[in-house]
């Protein structure tokens, strides 16, 4: 063992100057020798920067922001920071960005579907490159076992719907019909209150465009019982919707609710971002984005507005494109004209959503996801033909020669529906407006991917034709593709282009390079404006929107952390500015302000601001109305059994005293399951009176009889359990215990004869009579699941109906109690028993 002959163990500092790393990476093939222009620039200010918390690199769709993100993450790796993560809107990107990086010679990790590519990332010896949704959904592995000290978000610009995703739960009525059924029947009573019982209905329809917005009051009311509901269906074990159940569960009254077309949306009004502890602590958090006209939309995103803004002059991603109006076409660029132009050519057709998808079915059926990019890879060598893209901006690129031409029909909408609520009946067109030009910006970057790029774009439809013709729209765009716009509406205006072959012509002469378009459009691209005006009216309501956007993102973290009176106070600070420039964006702010208020306890101001809501929203939006401004001192109402029962718990005014009495309870009902079945007795007496029915241990206290009996004396009925909880599963119910049925039947006619008996039930596990049994046709099985599930549902309506004010608590009450649902034929339904066999 010859020492001297060792080498150090010293390792030589790897450089951080990101473009230095660049000039020593390795040289590989399909490297290229420098950075452009551009990338240089961002390179250089964001490494000036690199200790601010927040900078935002903001360069053109096709200018190369994956290389300058790549290089900041090395560049933060090579500092030392541990756990640097740069995430990416889909897993097809996560592969993209992956080649790139191993083209350039950068070593990584990738994390997709819970696995890692390497230990390079666990080591601390590489960055990991992953999803938007790996790191924010509710039980993110990274998240927790691997917070990072830098984060790289790849396109940033369009990041408020990857991020609303990890929050949103959706259920639709084809997927699951009885759980979907149980969450419209706990709210049907909610617009019965609003007076729109038909609108309801029809929202749950699927053959009607129609939806329906739960109130914030109502569905506080029974966010307790909604829980329930979804843990009994077993959200908690569903494969996708467990992840944002983990985040809903905690904090349910941060959300809203929405009906539409036979689907219940639950999702934040806002984002709570910056209550998460990737945006609360202070870690270096790097956005790569397009070029933005408005930072409103990434702080609805972000919650936050960067500390350092850099969008460097460069031409790198400046394709040229021309823009046609299928309006003014003949027929329009439907999938009529789509099959003349693709014998010859290849084309994508994009559309918002797989309804629209449907009508392109002869010409392209959009791939299902598992296969997308391997399809995606035939359509890329192939000569001619189409693919469809649904609502896909990002991470899509089909550069040069393999495609050239895009159909577009429909503005490119989010996947959330209180977004197209938002949109469609309360015309919150300036939020809306900001969305879409992101989107639309990513969306005509995906087949005009550089400089020496260049394609046509045809605009079929009515929606997305009349939005781009607007030119307050356009100056949301980024400077270049508003001139193009314009010039493609002078070329279609000039030479009369009206006629399906006069349009083939024109791409034809644009895509064979033809001279005289060459020389125009290099002439005309620099002259180009839109109306000045138009410009001017954005850049003048900009502020106020940005300040809207940062009283949102405060709102929803204070509500998010159970602090309705700072999230009330963040609200009110803006609330009328923002009406006073955008009016709907000001009546949505006033909705959520009554929400606050309704947390808070104050119910007259909460109608107040629901007025104000209404008012400003138009008829969009039916909310709680006030009687004067006022609540009205309701009387106390007469109450049933039920009623009483539940009143008297609920009137404590004492706060401890009521957590006190409800903690006993709770703890005698949970019996039901816990207990020994002497035990188990007393937790189902408990439930039956709360229930409001007179309920009595008959073979305990007398000696004969069932072991508990539930008798209603308002409707004379009784009903009798005998419980067998100590039977093993699948159980045998022997001679000797159904002759013991047959005895407290005959008991129960005897003792209470004014009681119409409507049964007994064994409560137990699943199982049968023996052979040698005669149960009765008034002998059932009733399963101890069962009747915990009933437990939890009258626990949770005490939970919902505790929120509320006495004095509206005593007309809630009076309300529930008297529905059939609590009748006692309706609660043994509810239970499911099986006759005894």
């Amino acid at each position: 063992m010859d020492f001297s002959k060792l080498g150090s163990t010293k390792q030589v500092a790897a450089p951080t100057n990101p473009i230095k790393i660049f000039e020593t990476l390795p040289s590989l093939s399909g490297t290229f020798n420098d950075l452009w222009r551009g990338q240089d620039k961002a390179l250089t200010e964001w490494d000036k920067a690199r200790d601010k918390s927040d900078v935002l690199v903001s360069l053109n769709t096709g200018a190369g922001k994956t290389i300058v993100g790549l290089l900041i993450a090395q560049s933060l790796v090579n500092e030392g920071l541990a756990n640097v993560l740069y995430v990416c809107s889909t897993i097809d990107l996560v592969r993209q960005t992956s080649e790139e990086a191993k083209r350039i010679g950068i070593d990584h990790t990738t994390r997709v579907r819970r696995e890692f590519s390497n230990d390079l990332f666990e080591t601390g010896k590489a960055f990991c490159i992953t999803t938007y949704a790996a790191l924010f959904n509710g039980h993110s592995a990274l998240r927790n076992k691997f917070f990072p000290q830098a984060i790289i978000f790849d396109d940033a610009h369009v990041a408020e719907n990857l991020l609303r995703g990890a929050f949103t739960l959706r259920f639709d009525i084809r997927d699951n019909e009885p759980l979907f059924k149980e969450i419209a029947d706990l709210f049907a009573p909610h617009f019965k209150d609003l007076g729109v019982p038909g609108r309801f209905r029809d929202s749950l329809d699927l053959s009607r465009y129609s939806t329906s917005f739960v109130a914030p009051g109502g569905f506080y009311e029974r966010s307790e019982r909604l829980l329930d509901i979804l843990l009994r269906h077993g959200i908690k074990d569903h494969a996708e919707l467990a992840y944002p159940f983990a985040w809903l569960e905690d904090h349910i009254n941060a959300y809203a609710a929405i009906f539409t077309r036979g689907s219940f949306e639950l999702t934040p009004p806002f984002l709570p971002s910056l209550a998460l502890d990737i945006f609360q602590q202070k870690i270096r958090r790097v956005y790569l984005s397009a070029t933005l006209e408005s930072q409103a939309d990434f702080i609805r995103a972000f919650g936050r507005q960067p500390d350092v803004t850099i969008t460097p002059a460069n031409d790198a991603g400046n394709g040229e494109r021309l823009v046609i109006n299928g309006q003014k076409v003949k027929g329009g660029f439907d999938p009529t004209f789509a099959k003349k132009l693709i014998k010859k050519q290849k084309a994508v057709i994009a559309v918002p959503d797989y309804e629209q998808a449907k009508r392109w079915a002869d010409i392209a059926v959009p791939p299902e996801p598992q296969e997308f990019s391997e399809k995606l890879e035939e359509f890329r060598k192939a000569r001619d033909g189409a693919f469809t893209l649904v609502s896909r901006v990002d991470g899509i690129d089909l550069p040069h020669d393999t495609c050239r031409i895009m159909i577009m029909e429909g503005l490119p909408s989010g996947s959330s529906l209180l977004e197209r609520y938002q949109w469609e009946y309360l015309r919150m067109n300036n939020v809306h407006a900001v969305r879409v030009a992101n989107r639309l910006a990513q969306l005509f970057g995906r087949i005009n991917r550089g400089r020496n790029d260049y394609g046509a774009f045809l605009v079929e439809g009515t929606d997305l034709n009349k939005w781009l013709g607007n030119d307050r729209n356009l100056a949301l765009l980024p400077p270049l593709l508003q001139k193009q716009i314009i010039i493609g509406r002078e070329v279609q205006s000039s030479f009369g282009i009206d006629d399906p072959n006069q349009a083939i012509e024109l791409v034809e002469r644009v895509l064979g390079r033809d001279e005289g378009w060459l020389d125009y459009y290099q002439r005309e691209v620099k002259l180009a404006e839109i109306d000045q005006d138009q410009l001017a009216r954005h850049k003048a309501v900009e502020p106020f929107l940005i300040a809207a956007a940062q009283s949102e993102a405060k709102y929803a973290a204070a509500m998010w952390n159970g602090d309705p009176a700072t999230a009330r106070r963040e609200l009110e600070k803006t609330v009328d500015t923002t009406a006073q420039q955008d009016t709907p964006l000001g009546g949505w702010h006033a909705v959520w302000l009554g929400a606050a208020f309704e947390l808070e306890g104050d119910k007259n101001a909460a109608l107040i601001a629901y007025g104000q809501a209404m008012r400003r929203l138009g008829g969009g939006m039916t909310l709680p109305r006030p009687v004067g401004g006022l609540v009205e001192k309701a009387q106390v109402p007469d109450l049933n059994a039920f009623g009483r029962s539940l009143r008297d718990l609920l009137s404590y005014t004492h706060g401890n005293k009521f957590e006190a009495e409800f903690t006993k309870l709770k703890a005698a009902l949970a019996l039901i399951e816990e207990g020994e079945p002497k035990q188990a007795e007393g937790g189902v007496r408990a439930l039956g009176e709360l229930l409001g029915f007179t309920a009595t241990r008959p073979d305990s206290d007398e000696g004969t009889g069932p072991d508990v009996l539930w008798r209603d004396d308002a409707k004379p009925r009784q009903f009798g359990f005998e419980l067998k909880t100590d039977k093993k599963a699948p159980a045998t119910y022997h001679k000797k215990d159904v002759s013991q049925g047959h005895d407290h039947l005959e008991w129960m006619g005897q003792v209470h004869n004014q009681h119409e008996i409507l049964g007994l039930a064994f409560l137990g596990p699943q199982g049968n009579a023996d052979q040698r049994a005669n149960p009765s046709a008034e002998m059932s099985l009733c399963l101890v699941p069962a009747l915990a599930a009933l437990r939890d549902e009258v626990v949770a309506l005490i939970e919902d109906l505790r929120k509320q004010s006495p004095v509206e608590r005593l007309v809630a009450i009076s309300k529930e109690s008297e529905r059939e649902y609590w009748d006692f034929i309706n609660i043994l339904k509810r239970l499911g028993l099986k006759l005894l066999k």
